[in-house]
């Protein structure tokens, strides 16, 4: 359903994300490395804090193989604050009807700023108003009982614009573009003046204001008057969540964590063709259920105690875990779910397996999961070789 609830192709991959129209700047230093004590084995039972020996003969390609800087830019910072959004402000879609299951980082559930990413998400006159209006980043959660053609779907947005005055005028253009379309009756506590109109039978697209948000409910069923519904209970669920947040103050943007303990660091950086300024995010546990593509198979990352995700968007990501037991288990766990390919000799604890038509290894360091992949296993492991020694040599 393009530009209403669900309509890209799902990602593969082990939790692809992206954010758009960032720009590059200043760096930003990678954690210091200080005086770290070595263990002496490299099994991922170290504690956090310290390093562990990286094996000779290692073949890392052409990838680094240490914690890099991350550069800083305003735009990074509007994405570390959609991040926050998601992570403190945004209901789970599946709060709403647990039928919603299915969705995640395949259908934009990360932030965005402007641009092809914004109009993927909402209606061409709503992507028009929002930039008309200099909105600054938008957090979105999706999900239905299927990736394509669901019956019943949700997506669920929150729009931050500078000032509450420039989240109404977005309203007041949204309104004025859609003056043709049928009206939907919303009711919602605290939030007088809903505007909702069916986008196309089965499906209402609605906007309130809130503070500096526009948020953007849009819900689909078998008839409209049961997309209403949706429309309605998501908002009874989000609004009070939201007026809970304390939004960051537009001058204290630049001032936001982009690379919280050093999580993103310790990523493998994507290509040099990649603007990394464009994909990366960092983010907490409700972060990654945005993400998951489907919300009921949580078992493995629950088990493993994750508190913090770092992620490229391009393939890489770094699990913090509970402890070094949990990091294990947790690599174990996930590479049995797939057939096992050959994995890298020196390092026993990395495990590699097939999953379509990529090869993902998974590589635990201490409370560390690391998680790369490629359509080439020589290159597959070259990258898994490359994000050991990053976790291995950042303490």
């Amino acid at each position: 359903m393009k530009k209403s609830v669900l309509s890209a192709a799902v990602i593969g991959g082990a939790a692809l994300l992206a954010a758009c129209n960032t720009t590059g700047g200043e760096p930003v230093a990678a954690p210091s490395s200080g005086s770290p004590a070595v263990s002496s084995s490299a099994a991922p039972g170290a504690p956090a804090g310290t390093t562990v020996p990286v094996p000779a003969g290692l073949d890392y390609g052409a990838h680094p193989t240490k914690a890099r800087t991350i550069t800083a830019s305003e735009n990074r910072s509007w994405v570390a604050e959609g991040n926050r959004m998601g992570d403190e402000a945004l209901i789970q879609a599946n709060e709403v009807d647990p039928r919603l299951i299915l969705g995640g980082a395949g259908l934009r559930s990360y932030p965005v700023l402007v641009g092809d990413g914004l109009r993927s998400r909402v209606p061409d006159a709503t992507a028009r108003a929002f930039q008309a209006n200099k909105m600054r980043v938008g957090m979105t959660t999706t999900r239905g009982d299927a990736l394509d053609k669901p019956t019943v779907a949700v997506r669920i947005g929150l729009y931050r614009f500078e000032t509450p005055d420039a989240a109404k005028a977005a309203l007041d253009a949204i309104r004025t573009a859609t003056a043709s379309a049928p009206k939907v009756r919303v009711t919602v506590d605290g939030a007088p003046d809903v505007l909702a109109s069916e986008f196309k039978p089965g499906t209402v697209d609605a906007y309130v204001v809130q503070g500096p948000f526009v948020v953007n409910v849009s819900g689909t069923g078998p008839t409209t008057d049961q997309g209403a519904q949706f429309v309605t209970k998501a908002y009874g669920l989000e609004l009070p969540k939201l007026k809970a947040f304390t939004p960051t103050a537009v001058d204290q943007i630049r001032k936001l964590d982009l690379d919280k303990d050093g999580i993103l660091s310790r990523t493998l950086p994507a290509p040099d063709a990649q603007d990394p300024t464009l994909f990366e995010n960092w983010y907490t546990w409700n972060g990654q259920l945005h993400r998951i593509q489907d919300i009921t198979r949580t078992e493995t990352y629950l088990a493993a105690g994750i508190d913090l995700i770092g992620n490229t968007g391009a393939g890489s990501v770094v699990y913090r875990t509970r402890d070094a037991a949990a990091a294990t288990t947790m690599v174990q766990t996930a590479a049995a779910k797939n057939p096992a390919v050959p994995g890298i000799p020196q390092l026993p604890s990395v495990k590699c397996m097939t999953g379509g038509s990529l090869t993902y290894c998974w590589v635990p360091v201490g409370r560390y999961v690391g998680s790369v992949q490629d359509s080439n296993a020589a290159l597959a492991r070259q990258k898994a070789a490359a994000q050991f020694s990053i976790l291995a040599t950042t303490p």
